[in-house]
């Protein structure tokens, strides 16, 4: 499934939406630093979960 997250969704939107996730599941960040937030939940929290992640930048969406 594909996630879309906004430029106004952190780290309790990420980590709402990581939960609900399934392996596979692929993230689309609208920046680097959405891309920063992630992993820093992906390794403390969700490990154990396999997700894809792109930045795609909201003129590219």
């Amino acid at each position: 499934m594909d996630i879309n997250v906004c430029t106004g969704e952190w780290m309790n939107s990420l980590m709402s939406r990581m939960s609900n996730a399934a392996d596979g599941d692929c993230f689309y960040l609208p920046t680097d630093m959405h891309l920063h937030a992630f992993y820093l939940l992906k390794e403390a929290v969700f490990a154990d979960k396999n997700f894809k992640v792109e930045v795609r930048q909201e003129s590219q969406a």
